[in-house]
């Protein structure tokens, strides 16, 4: 198939990206882990608070060696380092089903596979994309990415499957399959095409402020609570969904099912949400996708499974676009002058919110018994985010420039 513009030619590349990202590290394992809980606890007798804690060790160990990987992909080429990511991370997790049976081991090969796997994660997954595409760059960009979000659908539905078949080690054994049969594709799609020139550095530095400023900056720090907000407020939420359905009555395979409506949403999210941030305020946008998110949180808490697909839904809208808007927000109101310095921090306050809320959410349910009061916290959290967003309504950039991010220097491959 042959697709105008920048697109022409570049199918496979597109896709690659896509199915690297879909079986990447941070994909699979952050979808599956709910999925896996009940069998945990069933056979270890670990709370659901300890073992949602491997999440929140993932994610640490992915915003640690996340500039490493960006590093190796610099030196060595995107399709190096994403393929032998892939294969990296699907070691690691036949190691940990080798070795799993105590809960601190559990714990340190999350935390060991994030490391071999990072580069499997949007670092470097999207990199080629950004060197190949200029002018289509965001919609690029929308596309690829939304393989991250396909993982949402797929994933929990794989793993009751093959847990309900043979078990949970072989259900983690079919993910690691995955990730090796996504390596080849990722090599040779990242090198299908030659990916775009070298960016004159002086060109990111035209219009915005410095780090030091934007710390000065009221909006810097308003931001930031958001970013950590949002994200606390989501990211446990969408990893208990289904041992949440599962107390509520659902049999295993209908609570992944539902949970899965999150990872098709979030697709819809992803290319709704940016088309709409192009025509109106993105404060505005960004407010009302918040809002509904905390709907779907209050669904859960109130109706339970009778609104469990809605709330599903709306939660998909929130995390498939919750990366976006901090990055088209940290663009509207710093500019490109040191847009990766912002964003790094924004980001990381983000994915710390990310990394610990499964644990806190865990805990909460493990002491209370059930759901109830941390998706009260949860929906709390996601409603003052959104609420926030009033704060940033006078745009100072034009809507535009979020999608003008600086090429990546290195062609990958």
């Amino acid at each position: 198939m042959t697709l105008p513009g920048e697109f022409g030619g570049r199918s496979f590349l597109l896709a690659s990206s896509a199915i690297g990202l879909s079986a990447g590290m941070t994909a699979t394992l952050f979808y599956s882990l709910g999925t896996f809980i009940p069998s945990l606890e069933g056979e270890f007798g670990w709370s659901r608070g300890d073992i949602s804690l491997a999440v929140t060790l993932m994610t640490l160990a992915v915003f640690v060696s996340g500039a490493a990987a960006g590093r190796l992909c610099d030196r060595f080429g995107a399709a190096n380092v994403g393929a032998a990511s892939l294969v990296a991370y699907a070691l690691g997790v036949v190691l940990l089903v080798a070795t799993a049976g105590s809960i601190h081991v559990f714990w340190a090969l999350y935390a060991i596979i994030a490391l071999l796997g990072v580069g499997s994660t949007p670092i470097v997954l999207v990199r080629p994309i950004t060197a190949a595409f200029e002018k289509q760059r965001g919609l690029a960009l929308g596309i690829a990415l939304t393989g991250a979000g396909l993982a949402g659908f797929w994933v929990p539905q794989l793993v009751a499957a093959v847990t309900e078949a043979a078990g949970w080690r072989a259900a983690y054994i079919a993910l690691a399959a995955i990730a090796t049969a996504a390596a080849p594709i990722v090599w040779f799609g990242f090198r299908s095409v030659p990916q775009g020139r070298r960016a004159d550095p002086s060109e990111a530095a035209v219009s915005g402020i410095t780090a030091a400023e934007a710390r000065r900056t009221g909006r810097f720090w308003l931001l930031t609570v958001i970013s950590f907000a949002m994200a606390a407020g989501l990211g446990g939420v969408v990893v208990h969904l289904v041992p949440l359905f599962r107390d509520l009555g659902a049999d295993p395979l209908a609570a992944a099912g539902t949970a899965s409506l999150v990872g098709l949403s979030s697709v819809v999210g992803r290319l709704g949400i940016g088309l709409l941030l192009d025509r109106f305020p993105a404060a505005i946008v960004s407010l009302a996708v918040l809002a509904l998110a905390a709907v779907g949180i209050a669904l859960l808490r109130f109706d339970g499974l009778a609104m469990g697909a809605l709330a599903a839904i709306l939660l998909g809208m929130a995390a498939g676009a919750e990366i976006d808007l901090l990055a088209y927000l940290t663009a509207l109101h710093f500019g490109q002058r040191q847009y990766g310095a912002i964003y790094g921090w924004q980001y990381s306050v983000f994915a710390l919110g990310y990394g610990l809320s499964p644990f806190a959410l865990g805990k909460m349910r493990d002491a209370s018994g059930d759901y109830g009061a941390a998706l009260m916290v949860s929906g709390l959290l996601v409603g003052l985010a959104a609420l926030l967003m009033l704060g940033l309504r006078q745009e100072r950039q034009p809507a535009g420039s979020c999608r003008e991010q600086p090429p990546m220097s290195s062609p990958a491959g």
